[in-house]
């Protein structure tokens, strides 16, 4: 969606050795850097499995270097399939916002996809200071097999550190508020915590996404409504562990665990510190557009809409090197890739058209699929929760 979201997971320098010792590269259990499932510095050569949801989670939360068993809990089918959700859940955020903008500029059909091919294809220089045709190339960039290889490290084209500061980013979490809303679903509630004993603390959650995702469509969220959200989340995760007998070990496990991933994700609304890791280009002469893809996979950020001369600049220059980066990795976007467009577009607009007149057709709503949550579920819940009698993090 093209708004400034003030979401995403809380930002503080990254408290990663044992020793206690920070480091630019954060630890979390799984490692730290690329091997880790994260942005492993502006100095490596971006390749392996990159975790855009684990990757934000431990940049904000602090998580330490605990215990080599949780460690070993999240494992690269778990990193896989979540990354792939959360590319999915991206792809449908961006539908959504294709239909309320076709049905809002009241474009038909061919207007709408001319102006989405315009951008991928031809940008005008509109496009380039809006950040459209950099993040359409993103997204390509973001796909899970360019992410869950060493094809990122194709991407060597050289950006200057000094453009990179320069950058006007924006955080991008629609794929976590999106996830967040279809867990929130009743039917995905696992049975133990469906019961009448926890009715009270799961409406109050309900309550506190659903006034998040109203907030959020407004362009933000207030740190007091994430904040809610959280507290909301540790206030059913207390609840269920004392009222689900711990003698029915496979309701009570997994009803601990989807509760994990809902706090998990919840602290991923908060923002990161992106400033500590762009802080480390001082320390580097040159980049590359892998890293700077990946730094933004990580962090879930986007590029924002560029208001100074220097930064539309910085945008020019940048587009040229982004698209041969894309083009080297997965090939210029032909006419297939084309038509795929042209069929999801049309799709995309008349469900916005169906919206508009209260007639959606459920065979043109995409979903994001099973939400695989055993991501979150080797972490400690103190590294969840909020304290109860102090809620923000």
């Amino acid at each position: 969606m093209r708004r400034g979201l003030q979401v995403a997971v809380v930002g503080l320098t990254m408290l990663l050795a044992s020793s206690g010792q920070a480091r630019s590269q954060y630890y979390y259990p799984g490692g730290y850097g690329y091997g880790g499932y994260g942005f492993g510095g502006w100095s490596e050569t971006p390749q392996g499995t990159i975790a855009q949801g684990l990757g934000a989670y431990a940049a904000g939360a602090g998580v330490y270097n605990y215990d080599n068993a949780v460690a070993g809990s999240i494992n690269e089918n778990s990193v896989v399939r979540y990354n792939e959700y959360l590319y999915n859940s991206m792809l449908e955020a961006r539908r959504r916002y294709n239909r309320s903008q076709a049905a809002r500029l009241k474009m038909d059909d061919a207007a709408y996809r001319a102006r989405i091919n315009r951008i991928r294809d031809n940008p005008a220089q509109a496009d380039i200071d809006s950040g459209d045709a950099l993040n359409n190339i993103l997204d390509q960039m973001s796909d899970p097999k360019v992410m869950q290889g060493s094809a990122l490290r194709l991407a060597n084209g050289a950006v200057s550190p000094e453009a990179i500061r320069e950058i006007p980013f924006r955080d991008e979490t629609d794929a976590i508020t999106l996830s967040l809303d279809e867990m929130t679903d009743p039917k995905n509630w696992p049975i133990a915590l469906r019961s009448d004993a926890l009715k009270a603390e799961r409406e109050a959650y309900q309550k506190a996404i659903d006034d998040a995702l109203e907030e959020d469509k407004e362009g933000s969220l207030k740190p007091e409504t994430i904040s809610r959200v959280r507290s909301a989340v540790a206030a059913l995760y207390q609840k269920a562990s004392e009222t689900i007998p711990k003698t029915d070990r496979a309701e009570h496990l997994d009803a601990m665990n989807y509760l994990k991933s809902l706090a998990g994700m919840s602290r991923m609304l908060e923002r990161p510190n992106v400033e500590a890791v762009l802080a480390e280009l001082g320390k580097v002469k040159s980049t590359t557009v892998g890293n700077l893809v990946a730094f933004m996979h990580t962090y879930n950020l986007r590029f924002a809409p560029a208001t100074t001369p220097k930064q539309r600049a910085i945008y020019a220059d940048l587009l040229p090197t982004m698209v041969a980066a894309r083009d080297k990795i997965l090939g210029r976007p032909g006419d297939n890739d084309a038509n795929a467009n042209a069929n999801a577009n049309a799709n995309a607009n008349a469900n916005a058209n169906a919206n508009a007149n209260g007639n959606a057709n459920p065979a043109t709503t995409n979903r994001p699929g099973d939400h695989p949550t055993a991501l979150f579920h080797g972490l400690d819940p103190t590294h969840l929760n909020p304290p109860q009698n102090n809620p923000r993090p």
